[in-house]
């Protein structure tokens, strides 16, 4: 009998084969584009200048390859790889970087996040990156953490996007059902979302899982935190809507920037986007 988490990872792996086939990043509209810009924005802030030059780094959950091919392009000097469970979106992710004229810096490669640590045992890498919400998609999320930090290199750094879970409780109650609100407020499902999520994430359970994976967090926000379009229907075309007019939208991610900074605020992210480095060896 197959385990548990086998059959959870044969369900992510289905739901992100389905996505691949006709997959279009132009489908995620105005908003998706706003999220994006505040997640460069971030790794502009946070992580970028903290980094080497000539940096190496590893795009856990990679998909298609977005945030690959921008790193890649923006500093040519960079190496990296992509690391993903779904073939179709790692050969877009390949073609990208053909057409892109880095497929000489990047790898490619097939595999469970699960077994990433012990397939890559002997890299090591300056920036390991895992911004698809990847952790919310397995089991034991501390574990496959703790594990992923064997992957770091000395002054490495770890960035993670993890879902919210109190995001997703407003998304639930949005659909007027209580009862998967209540399961999205323990970590669950996250009931307005059809991504097959094992795991949701609040900012002080963060700091604990980094804490036993020997992992300090340096910096934790969150976004966007002003703007929530809606589970569906007319909020959420509204929202469209309003992001779609340049000016507006410029005004709204200057507005959630200087949220993003604000550490009163990160507990409002619809994502956490979590830095972490190693934590100092205690001295004897």
């Amino acid at each position: 009998m197959p385990k548990e988490s086998d059959d959870a990872s044969a369900d992510v792996r289905r739901f992100f084969e389905r996505k691949a086939v006709g997959y279009d990043e132009n489908w995620r509209g105005a908003h998706g584009r706003l999220v994006d810009a505040l997640q460069w924005e971030a790794f502009e802030f946070s992580v970028f200048s903290r980094l080497p030059e000539g940096f190496t780094f590893l795009d856990l959950g990679g998909g298609a390859g977005r945030w690959t091919h921008r790193i890649a392009t923006t500093f040519p000097g960079s190496r990296g790889m992509l690391y993903d469970l779904t073939p179709g979106l790692v050969d877009q992710a390949a073609r990208r970087a053909r057409c892109g004229g880095y497929a000489d810096r990047v790898r490619f490669r097939l595999g469970d996040v699960r077994d990433a640590a012990d397939l890559l045992t002997g890299e090591s890498f300056d920036l390991v990156l895992n911004s698809h919400h990847l952790l919310g998609f397995v089991d034991d999320p501390q574990a496959v953490l703790a594990a992923l930090t064997r992957l770091l290199s000395v002054d490495g750094l770890m960035v993670s996007l993890l879902p919210s879970r109190w995001h997703a409780a407003f998304e639930g109650l949005g659909l007027e059902d209580a009862e998967q609100t209540e399961r999205s407020l323990a970590g669950l499902q996250w009931a307005a979302n059809p991504a097959p999520y094992r795991h949701l994430f609040t900012p002080g359970e963060i700091r604990v899982m980094h804490a036993a994976a020997q992992l300090s967090v340096d910096l934790l926000s969150g976004f966007p935190s002003l703007l929530y379009p809606g589970v569906h229907g007319t909020a959420r075309d509204r929202a469209e809507q309003m992001l779609r007019d340049e000016d507006v939208f410029q005004r709204v991610l200057a507005m959630e920037k200087e949220l993003f900074i604000d550490p009163d605020s990160r507990g409002r992210g619809a994502n956490l986007f979590v830095v972490a480095s190693r934590t100092a060896p205690r001295v004897p």
